[in-house]
Order: structure tokens, then sequence, then C-alpha cells
């Protein structure tokens, strides 16, 4: 029993060494932590269709990524560094203090957001919104149902009005 301890003992020891200046070597090395966040590039993934229309005219069809879980709708469009031209993400709130949740932390990408009450209708466009800014706490007269975020300058581009454009959803 002596003997293998004996053999044992300071093979272990080797080992623990080992472990620990590998271990050393890796909290010395930079290179290997990473901001994870940096590299996380998530794709567009279509769950539908949104119309947007100015007096019954549709104006705009956009593919849309819904946001309806806590997850979705914490991250958005972070970690993504495009978005195509003809899409959005739209949140699907609960209650009204959800939109005051919304925020550009890791957004790479500038963007336009629509506000959208219980009617179906745009009331508010926080337009050029740039990434990792903080957006102002707004307070609507009336709830809000729906936020809409899409690439900066395509409110303007496509005509979105507050109080007149309307949307309709195919999903």
């Amino acid at each position: 029993m002596m003997k293998r301890f004996n053999i044992l003992f300071p093979l272990i020891i080797m080992f623990m060494c080992f472990l620990i200046n590998s271990s050393e070597r890796i909290y010395q090395n930079s290179d290997m932590f990473l901001d994870i966040g940096s590299l996380l590039e998530i794709e567009f993934l279509k769950d539908g269709e949104l119309y947007l229309k100015n007096k019954n005219n549709v104006i705009k069809k956009i593919d849309i990524e819904l946001a309806d879980l806590d997850t979705e709708k914490k991250n958005g469009l972070k970690y993504r560094s495009f978005l195509k031209e003809n899409r959005g993400m739209l949140f699907l709130l609960k209650n009204q203090e959800e939109y005051k949740k919304i925020d550009m932390k890791d957004m790479r990408i500038p963007l336009d957001i629509v506000y959208i009450n219980q009617f179906d209708t745009v009331i508010f466009v926080n337009k050029y919104i740039n990434p990792m800014k903080n957006i102002e706490n707004l307070n609507f007269s009336s709830p809000i149902k729906y936020v809409l975020e899409i690439n900066a300058g395509m409110s303007n581009k496509w005509g979105i009005k507050e109080g007149v454009t309307k949307i309709t959803l195919d999903y």
C-alpha cells in the first residue's frame, strides 16, 4: 500500500502543478476572453408580414420577426450587424410598461422605433436612434400594443405618419 502511495502521490502533485500552470497561462492570455457578444450574430427569422397603410392604401409590406417571449423582447435586434430594408421586429406587448424596457444596449445598427396603440395606429416614431444610446422614457396617453423596430430612415422613406398610418398583421 505504501509503495502505491509513493508512486501515485508524485503523479498527483505533477498533475495539479500542470493544471495550475495551464490555468495561469489562460488568464494571462487576454485573447482567450473575448467578449462573446461581439462575436455573436443572430439571423432574422421571418414569423409573418406586416402591412403599413395610410387611409386604407398599403404603403409598405415588410417581413417581421415577432418578439413575444420575454427573452425575445429582452434581446430584440441585439447582436445583429444588419437588417434588410424590408424587415423589422414587432414586439407584442402584454402590458403598458413593457415598451419602456426596450433599449439600444448591445445594438449594432441605428433604428427607427415605431409605437403603435391598441387601435393599430402609429402614435409616435422615434427616429434615427443610434446604437448603444439610451432611449428617453416616453409616456403616451394611449396604451401601446406594439413596438416596431426598423432600419433608421425607413419611417420617412415609407411615409409612416403619426396618427394616420395603421398596421395589419399576417402571421
